[in-house]
């Protein structure tokens, strides 16, 4: 494994990030299905948005506080990014936006399911209501985010 002090300043982030992006999910997860289920509960509107208002107080905090971190140590040592770090970033991008296709994709697969069946549907995962349908998309956005992450790491180690 790598030590810290060997890693690019790259590695660094995504390692962090995916820390962050990790717990802030994990919160939201916990949060919306009370437990690690996979239905959210049933909020009234207020409550629902008082979540997401957290989500993204948290969510924004976390990463400045991240951003102003790796400025700082910026100005500490400067970090040239070459053709190789570029193209790990493109790869990644590429990954994560894959994985959010694919996921919007079951969303919208489900959600039609739903539709067309109507009452009779018993799949795992429902988006029919708002609710579920924030939830699903918010996970989506952060497991993208996480997988970005997770494949640059994974690019710098080949």
């Amino acid at each position: 494994m790598t030590r810290i002090e060997e890693m690019t300043e790259p590695q660094r982030q995504s390692w962090i990030k995916i820390l962050a992006d990790g717990a802030i999910l994990i919160w939201f997860w916990n949060a919306m299905t009370g437990g690690f289920g996979l239905s959210p509960q049933n909020f009234s509107p207020a409550q629902m948005s008082g979540v997401i208002v957290k989500l993204v107080v948290i969510t924004i905090i976390l990463h400045a506080g991240v951003s102003i971190a790796f400025e700082v140590r910026k100005k500490k040592e400067r970090f040239q990014k070459d053709e190789r770090d570029i193209e790990i970033s493109r790869k990644g991008s590429q990954a994560a936006y894959g994985l959010l296709q694919l996921g919007v994709g079951f969303v919208i697969i489900t959600l039609l399911a739903q539709f067309v069946i109507g009452d009779v549907y018993q799949g795992p995962v429902s988006v029919i209501e708002p609710i579920e349908m924030i939830f699903a998309l918010c996970v989506i956005s952060y497991l993208s985010d996480l997988y970005r992450h997770a494949t640059i790491l994974w690019a710098y180690k080949a």
